[in-house]
């Protein structure tokens, strides 16, 4: 992963810009959008009491939500359709957000995009879901 100069200057109004221009894409797509639920879905399963504290302060299903597009932007900048650059700043967006809302939530974003630029082995277990 790239490392910033400087971090990127994050407000509620350019975070809610990516949040509306990925939800635009991910949700239309199934390419996208069923690898990056997939890939958030399992994040929360690691970390329940994270997205728990993050759905309590925010809405229902809220950490699901953004970390599913957040997915779906690391998908996107591995298949070439954005830039890498647009995938980290998007992450850096979601651990601002979900910093100030439980101690530690800003680890969701860190391990959903670790998960999905595939620097950790990958769990081919079936599971009884």
């Amino acid at each position: 992963m790239k490392l910033f100069k400087r971090k990127p200057r994050i407000t509620d109004d350019n975070y809610g810009k990516l949040m509306t221009s990925f939800g635009r894409i991910v949700d239309v797509d199934p390419m996208i959008g069923r690898p990056a639920a997939a890939l958030a879905e399992r994040t929360v399963r690691e970390h329940a009491a994270l997205a728990e504290a993050v759905d309590a302060r925010l809405y229902q299903g809220a950490a699901v939500y953004h970390l599913r597009l957040l997915a779906g932007a690391w998908i996107m900048a591995r298949e070439g359709g954005i830039p890498a650059a647009t995938a980290e700043v998007f992450e850096e967006a979601v651990a601002w957000k979900f910093g100030p809302l439980a101690k530690h939530a800003a680890r969701l974003p860190r391990r959903l995009s670790t998960l999905a630029r595939g620097e950790q082995e990958r769990d081919l277990a079936v599971s009884d879901d």
